[in-house]
């Protein structure tokens, strides 16, 4: 027993000798650690932040070091607009205690074993600036986390941000569950996978009609795997969940949107970006009353990485030089920065970028509707010719199809009736039937679609300046003019 004891003593003292080793290693080591974190951060925000008109600082401000922990203080400056107007710069002071490895105290605790260089306890410090933000989180710290970092130099942690009331001003409330984000990255940030999870997320605000509104957002979850490409964008696929997003404005009932899902997927082959966006409400309710459920996709492929990564850059310069329109979004260049812009989109054009709404769809009951198309760009031999002749040879190819289901119509007509309080079934049922067949019959003698028993369908395919609209072909102008006979024969018909 007593050797047992005494290999038990060896043993702790070992260890206790490798931590000390360990903690004065890393205490030796974290200034220069910190100093390229600092510079690649720097570095990444210079390259992000531009695009959306802001730029965005982070300096070391203080380092105390001791044997087994050490205490720094950052400075993070944030210059730019969020309101569209001038440009403001906002300063943010952040804590951090930095406990050694490679077996810091906390990750012990939570009885997390493996080695790391060290762990970061950050939160946000008090400030002028921030003090209604901290005043609404209980004057707790509204921004807090930890992060543990590897001797490979990868990172893993979390970032809260904490429950939240706060009056932004005399209309407008805000009641925010918190937020907390858990996340792994490695070594210079070249794949990020994190989670999160939000309960609610309430805004309250009254109109200039002196209407109350309120949005909520329920049961939030994001869960996102990227990785950086060889063009610096980051490729691999995001997604959020929302259980409920609801919408109420004076005292009408709140409109649900349940099972909300937006996903993204971004992929590169050769230089060209490829990108995939859905968005998914797995039914929208009123009154009590289920209407349908709704679909969006939208694909986009071949982008030159590089020529979108120049144009990007360029628009970010604009928006910090103040020379994009707040109203209208239109950029003021200079014959120099329109010159770069028209050499990148000669190049991204000689890609044959392709944009493509693959889906939108709305199901009811009885029937589903949908609407999709495909536009196949191309460069042009230049970008002085007419408008029409450019134009033409602008587009490559383009494809447009709508179907709209009778029985949807008739569903949708028999919800806004029960809506408005009738009860009588049959006079419903009518009613809807003759709405779906009154939608059909000018449809059909508009020339702008044709229909079936169950369906109203249009259909249009444009390429080599020929137009093949519900089967028939034609040439542009041809298109053209039947286009605007009908809308003098739907104009009569709607009076």
């Amino acid at each position: 027993m007593k050797k047992i004891a005494l290999s038990a003593l060896g043993v702790v003292a070992v260890l206790g000798a490798l931590s000390t080793a360990g903690a004065w290693y890393t205490g030796q080591q974290l200034p220069a650690v910190l100093d390229t974190s600092i510079q690649q951060a720097n570095q990444s925000m210079a390259k992000t932040l531009p695009a959306a008109g802001f730029t965005a600082t982070l300096e070391l401000l203080s380092l105390e070091r001791q044997l087994f922990s050490s205490d720094a203080r950052y400075r993070i400056q944030v210059v730019g607009s969020f309101d569209g107007e001038s440009p403001s710069t906002f300063e943010w002071t952040v804590a951090d205690h930095i406990e050694h490895g490679p077996l810091p105290l906390s990750r012990l605790k939570a009885f997390k074993l493996l080695p790391v260089m060290a762990t970061s306890n950050y939160q946000l410090e008090r400030s002028p600036q921030l003090e209604k933000w901290f005043a609404g989180s209980q004057d707790g710290a509204p921004l807090q986390g930890q992060v543990s970092l590897g001797y490979d130099r990868s990172m893993s942690g979390n970032l809260q941000l904490q429950p939240l009331q706060v009056a932004l001003d005399e209309q407008t409330n805000i009641d925010f569950s918190g937020l907390k984000i858990d996340f792994d990255a490695s070594a210079n940030a070249e794949q990020i996978a994190a989670t999160g999870m939000m309960d609610s997320f309430k805004v309250s605000s009254t109109l200039a009609s002196d209407e109350d509104m309120r949005i909520e957002l329920k049961g939030m979850s994001l869960n996102s795997n990227t990785r950086k490409g060889s063009s610096e964008f980051y490729l691999g696929r995001n997604e959020v969940r929302m259980q409920v997003i609801e919408l109420q404005v004076g005292e009408a009932a709140p409109i649900l949107f349940k099972d909300f899902v937006q996903h993204d997927e971004t992929s590169e082959t050769n230089q060209q970006l490829a990108a995939r966006y859905g968005y998914d409400v797995g039914m929208i309710s009123y009154q009590g009353q289920d209407i349908g459920s709704s679909h969006m996709q939208w694909n986009v492929t071949n982008l030159d990485a590089a020529a979108l990564q120049s144009m990007i850059t360029l628009y970010g310069t604009l928006l910090q030089n103040g020379q994009v329109d707040s109203e209208s979004g239109m950029p003021q260049l200079s014959d120099e920065q329109a010159a770069q812009f028209k050499a990148d989109l000669e190049k991204l054009l000689a890609g044959k970028p392709s944009l493509a709404l693959e889906n939108l769809s709305f199901k009811t009951a009885n029937g589903e509707s949908s609407f999709n198309f495909a536009l196949d760009l191309d460069k042009p031999a230049s970008f002085d010719l007419p408008a029409p002749e450019l134009v033409k040879q602008l587009i490559a190819q383009l494809e447009v199809k709508l179907q709209v289901s009778k029985a949807m119509i008739s569903d949708v007509v028999g919800i806004q009736a029960a809506l408005a309080g009738e009860t009588d079934k049959e006079a419903i049922a009518q009613q809807a039937s003759m709405m779906a067949e009154m939608a059909s019959g000018i449809a059909v003698a508009s020339e702008l679609a044709s229909a079936d028993a169950e369906n109203i369908s249009s259909s249009l395919q444009y390429a080599n300046d020929q137009v093949t609209f519900n089967g028939k072909q034609m040439t542009v102008e041809q298109f053209v003019a039947l286009l605007m006979s009908s809308g003098g024969g739907l104009a009569g018909m709607g009076q």
